[in-house]
Parts: C-alpha cells; structure tokens; sequence
C-alpha cells in the first residue's frame, strides 16, 4: 500500500518518519499485520533506509509494531484480550494520574480540561465521533501531562497510541460518546474540586465502561476493535 513522500523536512527528519509512519497506522493506510518493509518504505517516503529502520524500531517501542519470525516487523494487530489488558493498565495509570492533578490543580489546568470538554460538547452536538475521540484523547493527555510525574505521563502516552486502533468504533456510537462526557465531566469536576479519591474513581470508572463497551460486545459492529 502506497503512504506516499513526505512534503517536510524539519530538522531531526527521524521524528517526520517516525509520525509519518505512526499516523499511516492509526489511519489505517499500513494494515494490522502488514510487514513494514524498510527498503519500500524508504522509497515511499524517499528516505534513507537507516532512518526507515530507526523509525520502525521506534514503532516497536511504542507498541505499534512487533517483530515476527521469518516476517520481520509487521504492523501490530490489537484483538479483545488487548484490548482488555491495555484498559487494565490505563486505569491504574490514568486512575493515580486524575489523582496526582485532583491534588495539584492549577488554574490553567482546570481551564485546558473545560475547553476540551467544549470542544467535546460540540463535536457529540454535530455527530462527529471522530472529534469525540479526539477531544477524548486530549482531555486524558491533559492529565498526564499535569500530573507531576513524567514517568507516568510516558506510560499514558504509550498507551493511548495503542488504544486509538481500537476505538474507532466504540466512538461512533451516540450512547457512548454522551455517556464519556459524562464521566470526564465527574473527572473534572473532582479535580477542580480538589477531591483525589474521587478523581481517581471517576478516572477508573469511565475506563473500565469503555472497556466494557468494547470487550463485552457493545460497540456498533459488535464491538470488536479494527
């Protein structure tokens, strides 16, 4: 499958080739399962093949990618039992990361957690399950970030880019996307209240529900992640 050249060339091209290849995932354009074939992709990009080789081993760093025998690196393929184990971990992370910020909430914090539930207001008004997802996703990168402990935020991150090759469908489901805003609204409303314990729970419960939509056979198409 063609991703095509890159049209930048910012200074460390590694990070360009590195995005490039991880937005051709999450986009779908390299399948789950598709061999990442450096000299093909060197020529798609029109990159060197070292700088390819580097960016795919990111990519197996970060859980995009794993190495197969007698296949090399192939795109990785998120099925339910990853699905599951990923949302275990999420909600102990992202559970002591609402914690950490209930504790030490700032002002521009509490405003950066308002306006992305906005935009996320408005994107459930208009149907868009793809701005749903985005606003999801910058509203928990908002709390890693603020959480004090970079370690953490690292691990959140990580996270996150798995999940987004299996939440694509859970997000287009109207019940869903209401029902999230609600519970990141109790998320913000406890951080802004200064409230640790219920952070923390309200974090823990709004993962465990969309791991349960999907897992369980609830999301539209029957729940299971692309």
């Amino acid at each position: 499958m063609m991703i095509g050249a890159m049209s930048q060339r910012p200074e460390r091209l590694i990070d360009a080739v590195r995005l490039r290849l991880q937005g051709a995932i999450l986009a779908g354009e390299l399948a789950p399962g598709q061999q990442l074939s450096v000299p093909e992709l060197a020529r798609q990009l029109d990159v060197s093949r070292g700088l390819v080789r580097e960016a795919v081993l990111q990519l197996v760093a970060d859980g995009l990618a794993v190495e197969r025998p007698r296949r090399g690196v192939v795109v990785v393929t998120i099925g339910a039992d990853e699905v599951r184990q990923i949302h275990e971990v999420r909600e102990a992370l992202e559970g002591q990361a609402a914690r950490l910020c209930a504790q030490n909430a700032t002002p521009e914090l509490i405003e950066q957690l308002q306006e992305a539930l906005a935009d996320q207001h408005s994107a459930i008004r208009q149907g868009d399950g793809g701005g749903y997802a985005h606003t999801d996703a910058h509203f928990h990168s908002l709390l890693g970030l603020h959480c004090g402990n970079p370690m953490l935020a690292a691990l959140i991150e990580r996270m996150h880019t798995q999940m987004q090759l299996a939440l694509d469908r859970v997000a287009e489901a109207p019940e869903h996307r209401s029902q999230g805003h609600a519970e990141l609204r109790a998320v913000l409303d406890a951080v802004r209240a200064g409230a640790p314990p219920a952070a923390e729970a309200a974090m823990r419960a709004h993962i465990a529900r969309t791991r349960s939509s999907i897992t369980d056979g609830t999301a539209p198409g029957g729940g299971a992640p692309r």
